[in-house]
């Protein structure tokens, strides 16, 4: 028998990710009763810290920049000073050498030598004369906005590396949504003229949770416990019951003891993997949305962490390994952002992080921690970021459907969904699995805020509009108008004036 406990008839957020506990902060401070339920033992979703050792990590690199306002007034209503501005040092491993990204022309075509560089700007120029203005792929997409030399150099190999398929079969959408407004001819001018004051610049610096990423949502976690709002961790959603036109009731478990519960709903929110939620739907959806939800696909990702015995191995906050001797595909060095987040008193060991991207029935998924912790090091000693220093700890942590990928039919499966959910008046799917859209954290937060909005009947904000917009994220306009009734705070200005001196 399913047992039916005494929660009161409010909203439930499924997922307390970025995107659910953003959703219930809102509402909690409009006074809303609200009921997390979490699948794992700790909030944060991809974003969550964890202790090891005296270190605070992260699930890789997890920075924080934006330019929406409602997000940066969440940030620093939760956070107040306890953040911290961390110097941004991004770079690429190409060719045994390093270069900055997001790319800097200047350096590239000095490093490359004068031949390479020539190749690369007839390939540019080549792909601005023969302009294709409808790419239908990844690939297509980058190569008429770089040229082909430049993106088989810089894009190719990598992007391959993470997604498992060729560049082809990658939808330019994603393209459009992580390498915005990026152009090399801008680049190229900036390099040779140099940067106007009042044009758009790439940012080299952000804010960042002094104790790691997860402290965000710890924090918001505390406030929601404070205000006796129900969390509960280690608890799986079963199914969703519905009337046709809105969810009735929730049946979860908890996975530590399998007991069953269910409980009635005013409002669903949910963050959780969007085929997991339609195949959960009761009564079931028709079989061709069924279908949908199976055709949507997930890339996994491997984080093996390595406490390395010595100090400054290298400045980067993280690096992107783009070469296809190494399965490695990007590496975190956690000594190189908030000091809080290193053992007290300061010993000397350096945190790393190696990601490796695959797919559930790839080998690696299945390998021994032993063997895979071997690879790493193997493999930082092949391009040379590790030498002959000492490994002093290394353990795993496996991630299943870290990356939705946008391949095959996933347009008409994801339209053929959107159309069946919208019959539900109080449901809501935000976040990166939630939505199937490769969120950046503060696009997943602002999706929250939204929902929460939309609950409270302050507004009605489309929630698929959410980075969907052309404009680069890597980017600061230095003549920033803030919105009309904005208050800036004292964090904020001081961080813009960061922002600017560091730009400048």
């Amino acid at each position: 028998m399913t047992a039916k406990p005494q929660i009161p008839h409010n909203c439930f957020i499924l997922g307390a990710g970025p995107a659910g506990l953003a959703a219930a902060y809102t509402l909690s401070k409009y006074g809303k009763t609200v009921t997390v339920v979490e699948r794992e033992a700790q909030v944060g979703g991809l974003a969550k810290s964890f202790n090891f050792r005296g270190f605070i990590l992260d699930y890789g690199p997890h920075r924080f920049f934006t330019k929406l306002s409602p997000v940066i007034t969440l940030w620093n209503e939760v956070l107040g000073h306890e953040q911290v501005t961390v110097k941004r040092l991004t770079r690429i491993f190409y060719g045994g050498k390093y270069f900055r990204y997001p790319i800097h022309a200047r350096e590239v075509l000095l490093a490359l030598g004068i031949v390479e560089a020539f190749h690369i700007l007839y390939s540019y120029l080549l792909s601005r004369f023969f302009l294709n203005r409808n790419p239908q792929n990844f690939a297509e997409w980058v190569v008429s906005r770089f040229g082909q030399r430049l993106f088989r150099i810089f894009f190719e190999g990598y992007t391959e590396k993470l997604w498992g398929i060729p560049c082809t079969e990658i939808e330019a959408e994603w393209a459009a949504q992580r390498i915005k407004g990026l152009s090399l001819s801008q680049t190229v001018r900036n390099a040779i003229f140099g940067n106007s004051s009042k044009v758009k610049s790439l940012i080299d610096q952000f804010q960042y949770p002094r104790l790691g990423s997860g402290q965000l949502y710890d924090r918001i976690c505390d406030r929601l416990h404070e205000q006796d709002q129900s969390i509960f961790l280690n608890t799986e959603v079963t199914s969703c019951h519905h009337n046709g036109s809105s969810i009735t009731n929730i049946v979860f478990r908890d996975r530590l003891t399998g007991k069953e519960s269910v409980a009635d709903c005013s409002h669903v929110i949910s963050s959780i993997p969007l085929n997991l939620l339609v195949q959960q739907m009761q009564p079931a959806p028709p079989p061709e949305v069924i279908a949908a939800a199976k055709s949507l696909r997930f890339r996994n990702t491997i984080l093996v962490y390595l406490i390395v015995g010595g100090e400054s191995f290298f400045p980067d906050n993280w690096l992107y390994i783009n070469d296809p001797n190494v399965s490695l595909g990007r590496v975190t060095n956690f000594a190189n952002w908030s000091p809080d987040m290193l053992p007290h008193p300061l010993i000397s060991q350096t945190p790393l992080c190696c990601e490796y991207w695959c797919n559930s029935n790839d080998p690696i998924w299945q390998e021994s921690e032993d063997k895979l912790i071997s690879l790493a090091i193997t493999e930082l000693r092949q391009i040379k970021l590790l030498e002959e220093q000492t490994i002093d700890h290394g353990f795993v942590i496996r991630l299943p459907r870290t990356y939705p990928i946008y391949t095959g039919n996933y347009r008409e499966a994801i339209a053929t969904i959107q159309n069946y959910l919208s019959q539900f008046s109080n449901l809501q799917l935000i976040g990166r699995y939630g939505s199937f859209k490769y969120n950046n954290q503060d696009h997943s937060l602002l999706m929250g805020i939204w929902a929460a909005e939309n609950v409270m009947g302050l507004c009605k904000r489309d929630l698929w509009s959410v980075n969907s917009d052309t404009e680069y994220a890597e980017e600061m306009n230095l003549e920033v108008k803030q919105p009309e009734g904005y208050k800036t705070t004292e964090i904020q200005t001081q961080t813009s004036k960061n922002l600017q001196e560091n730009l400048h």
